[in-house]
């Protein structure tokens, strides 16, 4: 009894090894796939009125929280001329624009939601 508890025991401090070693050779990997998922970004969902903003070439659609969302890099772009709603979804890359959050690989659809004329989104204030 007590010697298979003994190569019991021995047995799963070599699996315990193994485990290990092969962890410190891959944990640069793992480091790797930290920071891509890191760089993926966060899903976005939300709704409004598209609007150009003054004195440039961005479209933006304001969020839940009152922000911005810069979405002129949408493919194809919604017209805002159209005075109707829009719902999207995108990927929040982290990186702010001079109109607002940047959102990557925005889809999108109209929505049955009448906009107010398109008048152009205020320019956004610089701190200073």
């Amino acid at each position: 009894m007590r010697v298979r508890f003994v190569m019991a025991a021995a047995a799963v401090s070599v699996l315990a090894l193994g485990v290990t070693a092969c962890g410190n050779e891959t944990g640069n990997t793992g480091q790797t796939q930290a920071q891509q998922v890191s760089l993926e970004g966060k899903s976005v969902t939300a709704s409004g009125c598209v609007r150009p903003v003054e004195n440039t070439s961005c479209m933006v659609v304001r969020g839940p929280g009152g922000g911005y969302y810069d979405i002129s890099g949408a493919s194809p772009a919604p017209d805002p001329a159209k005075g109707v709603g829009i719902s999207l979804q995108g990927r929040d890359l982290g990186e702010n624009t001079q109109c607002g959050r940047k959102l990557a690989d925005v889809k999108w659809s109209y929505l049955n939601v009448q906009c107010a004329a398109a008048a152009p989104a205020p320019a956004p204030e610089k701190a200073g």
